[in-house]
C-alpha cells in the first residue's frame, strides 16, 4: 500500500494548460474576415442594392405625381373659393422662385388677388392667397389656357368662365404610367385624367 502511494506522489502531476497547445496560425486566423469573405459581403450588398434601388426610385416618383395631383386639386379649390368669399378677381398660376408667373414654372403654384389686372404677382398691390411648394424631383408642370400663362377666376362668381384650362404632369423618365392631366371647366369643376384616358402629349 504504502509502495503505491510513493508511486504516485513521485508521478508528475500534469498541469491543466500542458495539454493546450495553441497555433498561433489559427489564432490569427479567426480574428477577422479574409479577403475571400470580404469580397462575398460587397458583392451582396451590391446585388441587393441593384434589385431594391429601382423599386424604391419608382415608389418615390409615384409619390411625387400623387402629391402633385392633391396639391393642383386643391389649389383650384381654394382659388375658386377665395375669388368668391373676397369678391376679387384671382390668378392661379406656375411661378419660379421670385414668384414670376409661367407656363412651364416650376417652384410654386400661386394664388393671388389681382388688383392691378396685370396677370403677375405684386406683393406690394396683390393679396398672396396661397403659396404652394412644388419640390418637382421626377417630373414637370405645363399649364394650358389658350394663349395665357395663367387661369383666372371671377370675383363676381368664383368661376373661371372663358379661362378654363389645364395642367399636365409630365415623368422625366417619359414613362407613361405616372403621367396625367387635371383640366379645369368654366364652372370651376376639375377631372383628373391619367395618361390612359387622355394622352398628356408630353414632350
Amino acid at each position: 500500500m504504502s509502495f503505491l502511494i510513493v508511486k504516485l506522489l513521485n508521478q508528475r502531476v500534469a498541469k491543466p494548460c500542458d495539454n493546450l497547445k495553441l497555433n498561433p496560425n489559427k489564432i490569427s486566423q479567426n480574428n477577422g474576415f479574409t479577403l475571400i469573405e470580404l469580397l462575398l459581403t460587397l458583392l451582396l450588398l451590391i446585388t441587393l442594392t441593384s434589385i431594391a434601388l429601382p423599386s424604391f426610385i419608382g415608389a418615390l416618383q409615384r409619390w411625387e405625381a400623387k402629391e402633385v395631383r392633391n396639391q393642383i386639386t386643391n389649389a383650384f379649390r381654394i382659388a375658386k373659393a377665395q375669388s368668391f368669399m373676397q369678391r376679387q378677381d384671382s390668378i392661379l398660376c406656375l411661378a419660379d422662385a421670385n414668384y414670376h408667373c409661367h407656363n412651364q414654372a416650376k417652384e410654386y403654384v400661386l394664388i393671388f388677388t389681382d388688383s392691378d389686372n396685370n396677370h403677375q404677382f405684386d406683393p406690394a398691390v396683390n393679396q398672396l392667397l396661397l403659396k404652394q411648394p412644388l419640390n418637382l424631383d421626377y417630373g414637370r408642370l405645363y399649364l394650358r389656357a389658350g394663349r395665357r400663362h395663367y387661369i383666372k377666376f371671377f370675383g363676381d362668381s368664383g368661376l373661371p368662365r372663358g379661362h378654363f384650362g389645364h395642367i399636365k404632369y409630365c415623368s422625366n423618365d417619359h414613362l407613361t404610367h405616372n403621367m396625367y392631366q387635371i383640366s379645369l371647366n368654366q364652372q370651376g369643376n376639375y377631372r383628373f385624367k391619367p395618361y390612359s384616358v387622355k394622352k398628356t402629349g408630353c414632350p
